[in-house]
């Protein structure tokens, strides 16, 4: 115990008090001063994590006077010091956890101001620092030495591999989806899985264990990271670029074409949701003894308003066709959908 207390004497000076307080002050400017435009989600997530900090770093400040009075003798309580001095080095060390996981944030925000950052890669560099960091701790106080320990560790290796083997699939299979980037925090997206179900929402956080979408409804869908990996994935955001949408209408085949088409443009003019700044086209591509079908293709901004809008342009039509004489015998979505 004795040679504890002296390795933990010669670890816990003045320095790790003056290094912790430079970094967290070095995080809050950087805060403060570069990412004032990140959104309103990502600023209520920055000041969680800076209230966790601050409590820790109190916590250890007042552990590290405590420790200090007690190597200098003053109290007489001295006996406890190794204890206090080892809840001392753990608190120091949560402390510089969490200002390397704000400042992984923070660097993580510059690439993305309005959107967000998946929590994945921030919590694995956070696993990296606590693990790196739980080594030299127990390497500095304790004199452990964890080369000849990792080296006859591989049976225990193998059979948490066994048990942990859907977590570490769904683990890896997250970072694999992070380097590959086929979606992105805000992106909307359609999951084909393998056994032909269709998952639909917008990408809101990327975990270690899952991809989690919100769907039309406000739905919360949580999706394995292996589920989607195995996935066909189509992303509807990728390029930033607006959506087209299509649809099929069969009318009477002795109605005028030009006065049908002038109707079906005028009203993609006059619907909500439908970009104007982008051409509408309107094709006559058969004509049978069921009616003349019409092709109408429109640009979207957004794609979680579709629906909306194809009942918007179904409803419109109706009414106009009906109002110029103009039988319909069927109306029919029709699945198109793609970034140009």
């Amino acid at each position: 115990m004795q040679g504890v207390k002296e390795r933990l004497q010669e670890l816990l000076g003045f320095e790790p008090v003056i290094v912790l307080t430079i970094l967290g002050l070095i995080a809050y400017l950087i805060y403060k001063t570069l990412l004032r435009k990140v959104n309103v989600s990502r600023h209520q997530m920055i000041k969680k994590l800076f209230a966790e900090l601050t409590s820790a770093y109190f916590i250890f400040v007042i552990l590290w006077t405590a420790q200090l009075l007690m190597q200098q003798q003053f109290s007489v309580m001295e006996r406890f010091y190794p204890y206090v001095g080892m809840l001392t080095a753990a608190f120091g060390a949560v402390v510089l956890v969490r200002t390397l996981k704000i400042l992984v944030f923070e660097y993580l925000f510059f690439k993305s101001m309005t959107a967000g950052v998946p929590v994945l890669l921030v919590n694995l560099v956070t696993l990296v620092f606590s693990i790196f960091i739980a080594a030299w701790l127990s390497t500095s106080v304790f004199g452990i030495r964890w080369a000849p320990l990792l080296a006859t560790s591989a049976l225990v290796s193998v059979v948490l591999g066994l048990a942990l083997q859907d977590t570490l699939g769904n683990l890896f299979a997250g970072v694999a989806l992070q380097f590959d980037k086929p979606y992105e925090i805000g992106d909307w997206i359609e999951v084909h899985g393998p056994s032909g179900e269709i998952f639909v929402g917008e990408v809101h956080e990327i975990t270690w264990r899952a991809t989690i979408l919100f769907g039309f409804y406000d739905e919360v869908l949580t999706l394995p990271n292996r589920l989607v990996a195995q996935s066909d994935v189509s992303n509807y955001s990728a390029r930033k670029k607006p959506i087209h949408r299509g649809l099929n209408l069969t009318v009477d085949p002795g109605a005028d074409e030009v006065k049908v088409k002038e109707i079906l443009h005028r009203v993609l003019r006059e619907t909500p949701g439908v970009l104007q700044d982008l051409p509408h086209l309107v094709m006559l591509r058969e004509i049978t003894e069921k009616g003349a079908l019409y092709r109408l293709f429109y640009p979207i901004v957004h794609y979680n308003q579709q629906y909306i809008i194809v009942d918007d342009i179904l409803m419109r039509v109706q009414a106009e066709l009906k109002q110029a004489g103009i039988q319909t015998s069927r109306l029919r979505v029709q699945a198109i959908s793609e970034n140009v």
